[in-house]
């Protein structure tokens, strides 16, 4: 059995690993310049971020093709069934872990308590859960189902948290009776690995995604910009959680370049932004600021144009633009000045290439001690 057990004096480094041609970048240069999303490709650069030194990947998803503008622009799509493309990343690595995306709000507990053992037992104790509850309304009429109000939905997450636990831990049968989901029975062998249960991770920041987070997750994956906006979640954070006992830290994204020259990764990232494409990035956007209320609030005091320039430049969030020794100094002073516990990390020119030049900052990061590889332990977090 492996424990979940995060060194608290340690910085776990994500890989937030693509989830269409383009992530976070809404640029037509970088889809034309990123390799295609094939078997092959994303194979091979799993492989590169294990061998770079990564303790995980993240794989965001979403099961609706609404985003017509931003497919058409080589955005968003393709993006492979999460935890279906892990079981294949799982087969070719040793140490990295996987986060996977699964909805509660469009599975029963039981869907996700056998395929997360699955996965889990699979890998030998690297897989992580997103737990997500979905929040575009296309994604719920795609099931045939009604739109569920933000509050309510976390509600049901956290139910349907509980039961998928309890079918993991409980060897006998369970029989639940709750507001909103029923489960009798046990589910087949394996089950997880990881004591006492998988790693937890969510993604909504909103005082009810926040809670869930608090009562329910290991880590809160949010939006910041500065070291300022971690601070404030992990604040929100600490006073949700009270003396509960629980730790959950904040992960925050960020985008990535990184190039040896002084100057070079910022001009690379310019010249990508005069590539950006505005219908792509107005729709995405739209979406974003009709049903996620963290980033709402976040693009009102913006305003919608800059709002949507936010959104496509990946400037709603950190960025890590520079040199290995200047990236490496930013999550430095992000380990030692915030509660953050790890950071979710994008490369817009997503390659093998752009995950070697990261290693360098991986090297640097050792040398201060703020982390250690995962293939030096026992546990990929």
């Amino acid at each position: 059995m492996k424990a979940i057990n995060p060194d608290p004096d340690s910085l776990s480094i994500g890989y937030f690993f693509p989830a269409g041609q383009t992530n976070h970048v809404w640029s037509d240069e970088a889809a034309r310049r990123t390799p295609r999303m094939n078997r092959h490709n994303l194979l091979a650069l799993a492989q590169a971020a294990e061998d770079a030194g990564f303790d995980s990947l993240f794989i965001a998803d979403n099961w609706s093709g609404h985003q017509r503008a931003a497919e058409r622009g080589g955005h968003q799509a393709p993006a492979f069934h999460a935890p279906l493309l892990a079981m294949g990343i799982f087969a070719v690595t040793d140490h990295i872990g996987v986060i996977t995306t699964l909805h509660t709000t469009h599975h029963r507990p039981a869907h996700v308590a056998r395929m997360g053992a699955t996965l889990d037992a699979f890998s030998d104790g690297r897989w992580g859960w997103n737990a997500v509850t979905g929040h575009a309304e296309p994604e719920a009429a795609l099931f045939g189902e009604p739109f569920i109000e933000h509050d309510e939905r976390y509600a049901m997450a956290a139910e349907f948290v509980d039961i998928v636990q309890q079918l993991w831990r409980k060897d006998d049968p369970i029989e639940v009776v709750g507001k909103y989901y029923r489960a009798q029975g046990r589910i087949k062998a394996p089950r997880p690995v990881q004591q006492p249960r998988p790693l937890i991770v969510s993604a909504g920041a909103s005082t009810a995604g926040a809670t869930f987070a608090a009562d329910w997750c290991d880590a809160l994956v949010t939006l910041a910009r500065t070291e300022d906006d971690v601070r404030s979640l992990d604040d929100r954070l600490q006073n949700l959680l009270g003396n509960n006992g629980r730790t959950v830290t904040s992960w925050p994204f960020a985008i990535c370049i990184v190039r040896d020259g002084d100057g070079e990764a910022q001009e690379e990232y310019e010249h990508l932004l005069r590539s950006l494409n505005a219908d792509a990035a107005w729709e995405i956007a739209g979406d974003i600021l009709g049903s996620i209320e963290t980033a709402q609030a976040m693009f009102d005091r913006l305003g919608r144009d800059e709002a949507v320039r936010a959104i496509g430049s990946g400037s709603a969030m950190l960025r890590l633009i520079g040199t290995p020794d200047q990236v490496a100094g930013q999550l430095i002073s992000l380990k030692r000045n915030t509660g953050a516990g790890g950071v979710l990390i994008n490369f817009p020119l997503w390659s093998p290439r752009e995950l070697r030049n990261f290693g360098a900052v991986l090297r640097r990061l050792e040398e201060a001690g703020v982390r250690t590889p995962p293939a030096a332990r026992n546990y990929s977090w």
